[in-house]
């Protein structure tokens, strides 16, 4: 049984999430004006899972990701997410759609007729939006040189009247 346990375990970690990323051409940007929904931090970008950015932003293409369709897939894809929203030059990602397919239970036999059971995995495919946004606050312009203090005023008792 503990052979069958690890080697469940070594199946589930060997995959990897596939990406498929295609780059959003237009006359025009695809400019949005987002209204909120909830998001997920991953790896410092914005992963949009529900709505989408309170903000203006700018649609830099699509991207598909895939992987298992259990534990170890679902960080796998979040991760994947994260490196394309990267690699595009973008800010963030908002989720389009998604589907699971495939997933079933099963049950195995081991030595001595002891009985362990597991679940087969299917596939998980989320395609998303990548994203930049529009109104991300200016670059600070480097501290201009400070002049020398002003003289200190003369008070006006030490005046001399012509």
């Amino acid at each position: 049984m503990k052979k069958t346990a690890a080697l469940l375990f070594a199946l589930a970690l060997a995959g990897c999430a596939s990406t498929n990323y295609q780059a959003y051409e237009g006359r025009t940007d695809q400019i949005i004006e987002g209204q909120g929904g909830t998001k997920e931090m991953v790896d410092g970008f914005e992963i949009w899972d529900n709505g989408n950015p309170p903000r203006r932003y700018k649609v830099l293409g699509v991207a598909t990701v895939e992987d298992f369709d259990n534990g170890f897939g679902q960080q796998r894809i979040r991760s994947a997410m994260a490196d394309q929203i990267r690699q595009a030059g973008g800010d963030a990602a908002v989720l389009l759609d998604g589907y699971s397919q495939g997933q079933s239970a099963t049950a195995m036999f081991g030595p001595k007729g002891r009985m362990a059971f597991g679940t087969t995995t299917g596939k998980k495919q989320i395609r998303f939006q990548i994203v930049q946004y529009m109104d991300k606050p200016a670059a600070k312009a480097p501290a201009a040189p400070q002049s020398a203090p002003p003289a200190p005023a003369t008070p006006a008792s030490t005046w001399i009247r012509s």
